[in-house]
């Protein structure tokens, strides 16, 4: 598939998402390059392959819980299905595949999907709440290891990536790692402090800890063809994740960072 068609299938799925939630009154906010893109592109960064949206854990909980699709997508989260993840997943399983072999994810071949998260509570002191989350990210990072566990050894052609690959199997397959990641990032629920972190999802840290007052409220933002929610404290929230988000980055960093999947239509 080219960059676009994935665009296009994630679009799709989006607003599938995006009308469910509408109906049973679940917030939801573009999140990260969707954000961005939202934003800087009105859709799409063009270089992007996915789509990010997150919601307060309460409503992901709910999301979760009762989330049908009349398109055939389905959600996958590991409250609900075997899958290495601590967020979920709405994939699209009739029209594409996603060879995810390099970094398996769930032990079910699906296709195109985007990212839910879920947002947590996180202290109100700038130094502990920077302490908290470096407890959790090595938490998350376990997950890597496990999922690196899963792949196959006959995806290994070296004798030695084959030995490695036994050991990490010996040592990462447990999936309690995730379970204490879900519990970790739930210490502190969603409102009861005045700040929030995506702890499901470490790769930023502290760039994702913001007021709740970002999250106060969303407004329906151009995205492509269609409007999709936005926080209203968006400004606040990409200046501290990616500094002057109206800049491109340079044309060498112009790249999707998703090599390592392989889309196909079935």
């Amino acid at each position: 598939m080219t960059i676009r068609e994935i665009q296009q299938v994630s679009l799709d799925i989006l607003k599938d998402v995006h009308e469910f939630c509408i109906k049973n009154g679940i917030k939801y906010t573009l999140q990260g390059g969707s954000l961005l893109g939202a934003i800087r592109h009105k859709g799409f960064i063009p270089w992007d392959d996915d789509i990010d949206i997150a919601m307060p854990r309460q409503d992901y909980d709910l999301f979760c819980s009762i989330y049908r699709s009349q398109k055939g997508y389905r959600l996958f989260c590991r409250e609900m299905e075997e899958c290495y993840l601590s967020f979920a997943r709405v994939c699209d399983m009739r029209k594409t595949l996603v060879d995810c072999t390099f970094l398996p994810w769930t032990t079910t071949d699906t296709g195109v999907w985007i990212d839910i998260f879920p947002l947590d509570g996180a202290e109100d002191d700038y130094n502990s709440a920077s302490k908290r989350i470096t407890r959790v990210k090595k938490q998350w990072e376990k997950q890597y290891h496990l999922r690196l566990s899963k792949v196959k050894i006959s995806s290994k052609k070296k004798l030695r990536n084959r030995i490695r690959l036994l050991l990490y199997k010996i040592l990462y397959s447990s999936q309690k790692c995730i379970d204490k990641h879900i519990k970790m990032c739930k210490e502190i629920p969603f409102g009861k402090t005045s700040h929030y972190c995506n702890m499901a999802y470490m790769d930023y840290g502290m760039h994702e800890y913001h007021s709740n007052k970002v999250l106060d409220s969303c407004i329906l933002h151009p995205f492509e063809d269609s409007a999709f929610y936005i926080m209203t404290g968006y400004d606040e929230a990409l200046k501290e994740k990616y500094g002057d988000y109206m800049k491109l980055p340079p044309k060498e960093k112009q790249v999707c960072i998703h090599k390592f999947n392989k889309y196909y239509w079935l």
